[in-house]
């Protein structure tokens, strides 16, 4: 076989090094991290293994001759606490927690020192020196800020607390020789032995032979102790996420949307319940609100097309340094090309219900049934009326009688986030649109909201009492429709109709086709359906919606995420 020439080798070695280059920054990038918490996960290991068992005759001898007895007892006790620590902290090191990281150095370097000292074990301190030099030159990779934990991760930190201190006081008994007790310690002695002393009782009929078996009991209520004290921290931390939103900031907001806002939802972004991210110029921002260590933003930023990019980016990395996911829910089509460029998955979650205010009529083959319902509810004495805000207090009253009635059946709560909730000052600040029946009751109500669409109005509350006549909503909606084509508007949006399906021509990707597919099955449950064809009576726009996201392992957590954000806070 010819060797190769020159010019081959020297065409060969740039395509080598771009390939070691990729490996080490594919390595970089997606192993490191993991094997760093895999050797801080095996350091704590070693480091409980090693407290739990005496050491090497040889060895013990000559470091009492250079330490008294006493700091041997401390230099074991630490090791078993620094073993403790970095089985705790190896979760946290995955995640890539700053804290944590800082943690583990300190951790790492006290178990090299004491390693050595309580017994020369020159193989563990090795195994340490390694786990800290890896944590140095891994250094950069370790930027997200700890979060404020819920109880959920508090209960999961108790479990690996009080499992890993089971597991050190089982091993520790099966292994001791029996020199050091004079019993041969069998698995379900080791188990009942090792709860009655981590439960602080002690078992009297114990009696140690030797210093280490003396040791190692207190060494038990010690790790007890610690395991207790540590659940009990991580489950009694403050655990709702803190909205420090200034009144400045949320009047700041309100004069971006006014002069920036696209949709009917922008409204919402101005509620109480919202958290907001401003972009360097302060001529952007969007609304937020975390729940299940997501970070859920409502629809798209708002403000100057040309700084959606970079705010959407300094968003996405607040979320990465505060280890939360992130989605943006219910945004337009307009800017899918930014997100897809910053790397976000997108899936459609329904279609905006418009009501061409302009060519909107009730002929037609099509409204029979609600020209009907119109004409027989004005024909028995009901009437459609506007009260202009402020509302007076007894129109207030009727309202929250109606609203009353209508959350006591079965289903039906106040949610929050994507629509407002009954409060008498925001519902005074709004026009209120009644059903008034010939008895001066009140019926049925729909309050109308701003949308910062030019040329579309909304409403947000739609509230009937049970029994109120059929088609009461219906003639509502009319009336309003009529009212506010009256008045110059365009477009009347009903809101979005959820996994309404896919348009003629429509590009879907796998995920939402599968999703939309799977919970079409569902419909007996959820009703998706129902809406769409309840608001198609009206609607002849209907405005695709998505939902975009990082990554597709978030999905279940997304819906998981979007029930605790609309819950309404008591």
């Amino acid at each position: 076989m010819r060797p190769s020439s020159p010019v081959s080798r020297k065409a060969f070695l740039p395509r080598q090094r771009a390939g070691f280059r990729q490996a080490r920054q594919f390595f970089s990038r997606h192993l490191s991290v993991p094997l760093v918490a895999l050797v801080t996960l095996g350091s704590g290991i070693i480091n409980l293994s090693s407290a739990g068992s005496p050491a090497l005759r040889e060895r013990f001898q000559i470091v009492r001759e250079v330490f008294p007895l006493e700091f041997l007892h401390i230099s074991r006790s630490v090791s078993l606490l620094a073993g403790f620590g970095l089985v705790i902290a190896s979760l946290n090191i995955l995640k890539r927690k700053r804290r944590a990281y800082q943690l583990v150095a300190v951790l790492a370097g006290l178990s090299m020192v004491f390693h050595l000292t309580k017994g020369l074990d020159y193989e563990e301190a090795l195994f340490s020196a390694l786990l800290l030099s890896l944590l140095l030159l891994n250094r950069h990779q370790f930027t997200v800020r700890s979060s404020v934990p819920d109880l959920r991760a508090g209960l999961e930190r108790l479990g690996l607390a009080l499992g890993v201190a089971l597991a050190y006081g089982v091993a520790g008994f099966w292994f001791l020789d029996r020199s050091q007790f004079g019993i041969n310690f069998r698995a379900v002695d080791a188990l009942q032995r090792t709860l009655l002393y981590l439960t602080l009782q002690g078992d009297p009929r114990l009696k140690p032979l030797r210093p280490f078996a003396d040791w190692f009991l207190d060494s038990l209520y010690l790790i007890s102790g610690i395991a207790i004290s540590y659940a009990v921290f991580a489950i009694f931390r403050p655990v709702v996420y803190q909205y420090r939103t200034l009144p400045r900031e949320r009047t700041h907001a309100r004069a971006i949307v006014e002069k920036h806002g696209r949709s009917a939802l922008d409204f919402f972004k101005l509620w109480p319940d919202k958290s907001y991210f401003f972009s360097h110029t302060f001529q952007s921002f969007l609304a937020y609100r975390v729940g299940g260590r997501f970070a859920m933003v409502l629809a798209d930023p708002v403000g100057p097309a040309e700084e959606i990019e970079g705010i959407v980016r300094d968003f996405s990395r607040l979320c990465r340094e505060n280890d939360w996911h992130l989605a943006f829910h219910q945004v337009l089509p307009d800017f899918l090309p930014i997100y897809q460029n910053l790397g976000y998955g997108r899936i459609k979650v329904g279609d905006e219900a418009v009501v061409d205010l302009v060519h909107f009529s009730l002929e037609g083959r099509e409204m029979k049934k609600v020209r009907h319902y119109v004409n027989q509810l004005e024909k028995s004495g009901i009437r459609a009326v506007l009260f202009p805000p402020p509302l007076t207090e007894d129109i207030l009253r009727q309202a929250q009688a109606v609203s009353d009635e209508w959350l006591n059946t079965p289903g039906r709560r106040e949610r929050s986030f994507t629509l407002g909730m009954f409060d008498a000052d925001y519902l005074r600040s709004t026009p209120l649109y009644a059903a008034i029946s010939q008895r001066e009751e009140m019926l049925a109500f729909m309050n109308i909201i701003p949308s910062y669409r030019k040329g579309e109005t909304t409403i947000d509350l739609m509230r009937y009492r049970p029994g109120a006549p059929n088609g009461i909503m219906d003639y509502l909606f009319v009336r309003i429709f009529l009212h506010a084509r009256e008045q110059g508007y365009a477009r009347f949006s009903l809101g979005m109709a959820p996994l309404a399906g896919f348009q003629e021509k429509e590009e879907a990707t796998m995920e939402e086709r599968a999703i939309h597919f799977f919970l079409q099955k569902l419909n007996f449950l959820f009703s998706f359906s129902g809406l769409r064809q309840y608001k198609a009576k009206f609607a002849t726009i209907w405005e695709p919606r998505y939902t975009v996201y990082r990554n597709a392992l978030d999905l279940p957590r997304l819906a998981l995420a979007l029930g605790k954000v609309a819950e309404v806070e008591n």
